[in-house]
């Protein structure tokens, strides 16, 4: 049987995926300690226990996990810059235009505009974004090329709930864009590793 701390630590990654799910299913306007707790299975009470400020605990942690392992799946490829990064992530893009945990990241970044405690509460793991994730040097302007990309990814997210969203027409267009990209080098050895890596 699993011990009392092995149950705690569940239910805290319980609560933590539900609202990764929440966020990227039907975004931050839909977003309450209560569809979190039902999505989980579990108690309000859990909830607070495990995070007692309720969600300016719950995002930092979640932005936190989400963030370290997706820098764990692209740390396993090998060492990969800035722009062998971003290209990845457009083929990935092109190859699975579905809803992802990148909306929920960038669903607590739009929130945070109009709220200041909840921007507090989540500066330190949106701040490592850029070095986490795009692997660009910390302290450095992003080149034009990154936070050109990097922009576009965003929109392409964002894009999927668009009325009328079509993961098929965003797909042709996300290829069409890698098409006319000089490609990295290394792009093609990298793609291997990726689709052979365990998902």
């Amino acid at each position: 049987m699993p011990t009392q701390a092995e149950r705690s630590a569940s239910t805290r990654q319980s609560l933590i995926d539900a609202a990764a799910t929440l966020l990227i299913e039907q975004g931050y306007a839909a977003f309450s300690e209560a569809r979190v707790c039902e999505l989980a299975g579990s108690s309000r009470g859990s909830l607070r226990h495990h995070f007692p400020e309720g969600r300016y605990d719950l995002l930092p942690a979640m932005l936190t996990w989400l963030l370290e392992r997706e820098a764990a799946r692209l740390a396993a490829l090998g060492p990969l810059g800035p722009s062998l990064r971003l290209h990845l992530m457009l083929h990935i893009l092109a190859s699975r235009p579905q809803r992802h945990v990148s909306l929920a990241i960038l669903e607590v970044w739009m929130a945070t505009r109009g709220d200041t405690r909840l921007a507090t509460a989540v500066h330190a793991p949106l701040a490592a974004v850029p070095q986490m994730l795009f692997g660009e040097p910390p302290d450095t302007p992003p080149q034009p090329e990154w936070l050109a990309l990097r922009c576009f990814l965003h929109g392409a997210t964002l894009h999927s709930f668009a009325s009328g969203y079509d993961g098929r027409a965003l797909s042709e267009a996300v290829r069409w864009l890698i098409a006319r990209l000089p490609a990295p080098d290394g792009l093609d050895a990298a793609l291997a590793r990726m689709h052979a890596a365990p998902r």
